[in-house]
């Protein structure tokens, strides 16, 4: 399918703060969205940031990783801003931002998988060179899994691999597709599942901006199938949250059978969204201690 360009119109940098709260401040809004009147609204550009680093490590860890994230369905790279924040020095993380969201908001969106594939393979080609690691939550973790087959077929495999929030590609899926569904019926179920701010759906003028992205992602997600070649050879660490309603502990089995190493699966605490739970940042935190350090 061709790009698909979110709607919407007008000023919606202070509408999104009123409706989000702190946690989405206007700036980011405004940075996002690029529809502030206090500043000119410049035409989309291809140099728009593809990444967030949130942290860089310490000089007293000179080899520490660099933690390539990508995020959820609809999600931004500030998503990772706690996570980044909580791993300090030890890794120097980086946030992906997607087509179409967060800082390339002003980009048409892509609701092809092969199509913002490549676009990561273009944002992470530079960060393989040194050791690093893939995370993925939910819809991100077919990408970060696709990724490192990608890098590891090139030579360039990561050091691990963090799958979170997703069952294996092959496993059931245990809610209804969403994606195909009318508008009323698709937000219906974007709404059950949580994670968006319920006033969101309370403004036109956000689920007009909203609902082109969310049901791209939500395509992508639901219509992922792995792609050919071999299963991927380097350490998958899989986990979930105990109250998921996405996730089963033989969805998660199932990323055992599209990898040749080692695959832990871990249940934490919470939900599906768990990326600034403590509980979550201490389990990545206790990833990259125990990988073994890189010959220097």
């Amino acid at each position: 399918m061709p790009p698909v360009r979110p709607g919407g119109g007008g000023c919606t940098c202070s509408m999104w703060a009123r409706v989000t709260g702190p946690r989405w401040p206007l700036r980011v809004a405004a940075t996002s969205y690029g529809c502030c009147r206090d500043r000119p609204d410049p035409p989309p550009s291809p140099h728009a940031p593809k990444e967030t680093v949130m942290t860089s490590p310490s000089p007293s860890h000179p080899v520490a990783p660099t933690l390539l994230c990508v995020p959820h369905a609809a999600g931004v790279a500030r998503a990772f801003t706690g996570l980044g924040q909580a791993l300090g020095p030890h890794a120097r993380t980086v946030a992906l931002e997607l087509p179409g969201h967060g800082t390339r908001m002003r980009e048409p969106v892509r609701d092809d998988f092969a199509g913002v594939l490549e676009d990561l393979v273009r944002a992470t080609g530079a960060h393989t060179a040194r050791p690093y690691v893939l995370l993925g939550h939910s819809m991100g973790a077919a990408f970060a899994y696709e990724l490192a087959r990608h890098w590891s077929a090139l030579g360039r495999p990561p050091r691990a691999v963090l799958l979170v929030g997703r069952n294996g590609p092959t496993a059931r899926s245990l809610l209804p597709d969403l994606h195909g569904l009318p508008d009323d019926a698709f937000l219906d179920g974007v709404r059950r599942l949580g994670g968006t701010p319920p006033q969101l759906f309370d403004h036109p003028e956000l689920v007009a901006l909203f609902t082109p992205v969310l049901r791209a992602d939500f395509t992508l997600s639901e219509t992922y199938a792995p792609l050919p070649g071999p299963p991927l050879g380097c350490p998958l660490w899989v986990s979930a949250g105990t109250d998921d309603p996405m996730v089963d502990d033989a969805g998660l089995r199932d990323w055992e059978n599209h990898a040749d190493g080692d695959v832990h699966v871990e249940w934490l605490p919470g939900g599906h969204f768990l990326l600034d739970d403590p509980a979550f940042q201490g389990y990545v935190a206790g990833v990259l201690r125990r990988l073994p350090q890189p010959v220097v």
